[in-house]
């Protein structure tokens, strides 16, 4: 399970930061072009607003769970241990599983629709196709659905375990090593 969710995140990761990269490039090649050509680059906003923005925010989603990352509000399960942990843990990946169920199943419905229509938005005087930015949303609700199904079979198989984790901790520990 591990070399699957490594494999995840390493895939995330380096998605993500290939299209982060793109989007740095492309707007400084479309300020540098309206600078000094005094046109900029074709489709800029859509391109920026209809694919790196949504893929920067959703494809780590997974990844970040990996980390265990997610926001998690403790104050009433600290105090728990044991069995009654684990089935609070176990409670929360089901009903994640079930929610991102129905974020997957809703935007790959959407993504079909937009894909046989063959979306598009009119950039200046060409056709800039959107059909295929909206399959980044499923792609990354499933491989969500994939990390909250391997920590359901690591919680019923007793191999997960839920530390408490206090992020604040983590930082003070590494800030020595900045200087």
């Amino acid at each position: 399970m591990r070399s699957l969710e490594t494999w995840i995140s390493r895939i995330s990761m380096v998605l993500a930061s290939l299209v982060l990269l793109a989007m740095m490039l492309q707007v400084v090649v479309d300020v540098f072009m309206r600078s000094f050509l005094g046109a900029g680059f074709p489709a800029t906003a859509d391109l920026v607003g209809r694919y790196y923005m949504v893929a920067i925010s959703f494809v780590p989603l997974a990844m970040t769970e990996i980390g265990r990352r997610h926001i998690e509000a403790t104050i009433f399960t600290d105090g728990l241990r044991g069995t009654a942990r684990q089935a609070v843990a176990l409670a929360g990946f089901c009903i994640g599983l079930v929610v991102f169920g129905f974020l997957t199943w809703g935007s790959a419905v959407e993504a079909l629709s937009q894909t046989g229509r063959g979306a598009y938005v009119e950039a200046g005087t060409m056709h800039f196709l959107t059909w295929p930015s909206y399959w980044i949303l499923p792609v990354s609700f499933a491989l969500m659905e994939l990390v909250l199904a391997i920590r359901v079979i690591e919680v019923l198989t007793g191999r997960f375990e839920l530390s408490l984790h206090d992020p604040l901790e983590e930082i003070d520990s590494h800030a020595g090593e900045a200087m």
